[in-house]
């Protein structure tokens, strides 16, 4: 018989300033790393402090995101998620986390992952972020779960340019379901170029709610935020909310090239809600549909292709764990290598010009027009 021992965690210690300051930066693709702390945020969202294995800091563009890859009931699952903390405190990664209702990750991540778990992450990724995009001053919108990477750039920015000016609007349903209520009033509090607005839809009848209610329209954007044709925006949350918030600004005449928002899909919804249409839609013959190869040179494998089907479904389908997220062509999750072979890729936004000179192209947008060798 075998005797199982569970060991305490052991947790990072530094004993001098030396070993905090060399410790080295995070640099790979797949990172191990335990939990080291779960925080209720709300009745239904949690998050989840991590270290890495191998002591590191965490580097990376606030408002990018991670990858990770869990297996529930013999079924591999890949999700994305924002994270919530800020390079400006390397030693910690933060994952705020919604349980979607329905979810398959979400649920199980809120009912496996406590202290002394380990999961592997991949990335960090996105466009996404507030080092890439210039600004001076901002405007956050965000909604629900979608506060995560703008909670991430509000800590980077109060550590390191306190001065910044940050105009900070956050929709809720209800005041239990404010993500990070005392850190943020706390930030509102301590610092004057920061100013928070939190908004409620639907109140409940036994909330003191003094603040504003109601969805978002012009009138009150622009009551919130007078002088947001000066602001840079980036804006996260439900699909619905998003195109709201970008028909209010093209009303009130905004730069929309001043506009920024992440597209990813968290929970995965976007992706069933793909594969249900695709069954849904009769199939219309091709004409033309050629057959390639696609031959993959870390795993040795070649999987045959047709000019019809999208790179990253095919290898998804095959068994191949790819990172995933916007799968629209605007994140550069899915980013690949591309040794040779002639390839068309629909959207390329999530793509570097560094990326482009490489070689790389991002699978979901891209089709196959001869047999290509892929550095996977």
């Amino acid at each position: 018989m075998t005797l199982t021992i569970q060991r305490k965690p052991v947790f990072m210690s530094f004993k001098s300033i030396e070993q905090l300051i060399e410790t080295p930066a995070w640099t790979t693709k797949k990172t191990p790393v335990k939990c080291v702390g779960v925080i209720q945020e709300t009745s239904d969202v949690k998050t989840f402090q991590f270290e890495a294995i191998e002591t590191q800091r965490f580097l990376f563009k606030p408002g990018q995101f991670v990858g990770i890859l869990v297996e529930v009931d013999g079924e591999r699952h890949n999700r994305s998620y924002t994270i919530a903390s800020s390079p400006s405190r390397p030693h910690l990664l933060q994952l705020t986390i919604k349980k979607e209702d329905g979810g398959v990750v979400s649920p199980w991540l809120h009912q496996n992952i406590s202290v002394g778990s380990t999961i592997e992450l991949r990335g960090p990724a996105g466009r996404f972020n507030n080092m890439d995009i210039e600004s001076d001053k901002v405007l956050l919108i965000s909604a629900g779960s979608g506060i995560t990477p703008m909670m991430s750039m509000a800590r980077f920015w109060n550590d390191t340019n306190p001065s910044k000016d940050v105009k900070f609007l956050n929709w809720v349903r209800s005041v239990q379901d404010i993500i990070f209520r005392r850190e943020l009033a706390l930030l509102d509090a301590n610092n004057e170029q920061f100013d928070l607005e939190v908004i409620c839809t639907q109140p409940g009848l036994t909330e003191n709610w003094l603040g504003r209610r109601g969805r978002i329209n012009t009138t009150t954007l622009q009551d919130m935020a007078p002088d947001l044709k000066d602001r840079v925006v980036f804006c996260c949350g439900p699909e619905g909310f998003m195109q709201q918030v970008k028909e209010c600004l093209q009303q009130l005449g905004f730069d929309m090239a001043s506009y920024h928002d992440e597209s990813f899909d968290p929970g995965g919804k976007k992706k069933a809600k793909l594969a249900e249409l695709a069954k849904s839609t009769p199939q219309i013959p091709q004409v033309k549909d050629a057959t390639h190869v696609i031959t993959l040179t870390q795993s040795n494998r070649q999987i045959d292709i047709k000019e019809s089907e999208l790179l990253l479904e095919k290898l998804e389908a095959e068994g191949v764990l790819m990172e995933s997220a916007c799968r629209a062509g605007n994140c550069g999750a899915c980013r690949v290598h591309k040794v040779s072979g002639a390839t068309k890729t629909q959207n390329e936004t999530g793509l570097m010009d560094s990326d482009k000179a490489n070689g790389d192209i991002l699978t979901c947008t891209t089709k196959v027009l001869s047999n290509i060798i892929l550095d996977l």
